[in-house]
């Protein structure tokens, strides 16, 4: 959180309680609970647009050197909910620190797959809870893309929030937008909002615990879920916007020696074994967001620790191969699901030397290693 940000939510917390209230006296389960229910009560603007219907995906058993698959890919199949949006009149949206991009109805209640917050339990939606600054008020129409820290972290901006955008493509509602209401992207990241035609002019960024009412709000579906057409919308958006003149890398190793935490402590060793197999450390702090497309575009193997740097796979071509490396005993399922959508194979490496979600440094087993990258080459 920026510095201004901090004080701004500080100063909010300390009046809200004199000059606030708490928004919501209540949720709505679904935005299609909430238009069923109003829908035949002539509420100007109300409208709810599904585009993709709700579906199965499948995905091949991630590869190791492990007799069994860990427990986190213990599946293999999902359900995918239906994706919408919702058209929302008089309606109020939230910037708290858990509830950006929450929408309070006409009605008073939250509407809760439109929120990022409290997934299995929307009753303890801070939007019921917390008390919040008076709400400042538009006469606009309003889109809802933000998420809550969503600009400032590559794989929530690319998979959470730049695909909200393209569910608003349809069903006629993109040219009735006033303003979008989304996380301030860091300056590499903003490009996508240039390319996707938001201008500067009609985006509003979401700060802590900024309220604000419009007689018009149109909140995309909040994505849960990971589904297919976010990769498709992402690759048929950006790759197009590659250098084909760009430097031809076919194997790349992810190195984070220049990150302040996550490094691996014994990577000269790990560099040492990878170089005579061609691999080619890439620090992706370095580069630019179409440098980044450009240069994994070209990529047909990829070795790096979990992190968000590792959403770049979903610019490889189909065939490649992606060797993870997890450091502690959290094992999230991201970059399985997204190398899979795009035909990816997934490899993956257990190094369990740190605490679950720990951001330590980490040394990873070199005899272990190099068993996984001959199973990934082989």
């Amino acid at each position: 959180m920026k510095f201004s940000d901090r004080i701004h939510h500080r100063w909010s917390k300390l009046i809200a309680p004199i000059n606030g209230k708490i928004p919501a006296q209540g949720c709505w389960s679904s935005g299609w609970d909430y238009y069923h229910y109003y829908q035949h009560q002539n509420l100007p603007g109300l409208n709810y647009y599904s585009h993709w219907s709700t579906y199965q995906e499948h995905y091949p058993v991630p590869r190791s050197i492990y007799p069994q698959p860990h427990g986190a890919f213990h599946w293999t199949t999902i359900t995918m909910p239906e994706s919408y949006w919702l058209s929302v009149p008089q309606a109020t949206v939230l910037s708290g620190r858990q509830s950006v991009g929450s929408v309070v109805a006409h009605d008073g209640k939250v509407i809760h797959d439109l929120s990022r917050q409290w997934a299995n339990h929307p009753q303890k939606n801070e939007a019921c809870h917390h008390k919040f600054p008076r709400p400042t008020l538009l006469e606009n129409t309003i889109a809802v893309l933000g998420i809550g820290g969503g600009g400032m972290n590559y794989y929530h901006w690319l998979t959470d929030v730049l695909p909200r955008i393209n569910l608003l493509k349809y069903g006629g509602i993109w040219d009735k937008i006033d303003y979008f209401l989304i996380d301030e992207p860091s300056p590499k990241m903003a490009i996508g909002l240039d390319i996707l035609g938001i201008p500067l002019a009609k985006r509003i960024y979401t700060r802590f615990d900024r309220v604000l009412s419009s007689p018009l709000v149109i909140a995309p579906q909040f994505l849960r879920a990971q589904p297919r057409w976010r990769i498709d919308f992402l690759r048929e958006t950006f790759l197009p916007h590659r250098d084909t003149n760009y430097s031809k890398i076919e194997k790349i190793y992810i190195s984070r020696s220049k990150a302040s935490r996550r490094r691996i402590l014994n990577e000269a060793e790990i560099l040492d074994y990878l170089t005579p197999l061609g691999y080619v450390p890439c620090w992706l702090e370095d580069l630019s967001f179409l440098e980044q497309v450009s240069l994994f575009s070209q990529a047909k193997f990829v070795i790096g620790l979990h992190g968000a740097g590792l959403t770049n796979i979903a610019w490889c071509p189909p065939g490649g191969r992606l060797l993870e490396i997890f450091p502690s005993e959290s094992i999230p399922s991201y970059y399985w699901v997204l190398a899979s959508q795009v035909g990816v194979d997934y490899y993956y490496l257990l190094s369990l030397n740190s605490p679950p979600l720990s951001q330590d440094d980490t040394v990873i087993d070199l005899k272990q290693f190099q068993q996984a990258v001959e199973h990934l080459e082989s």
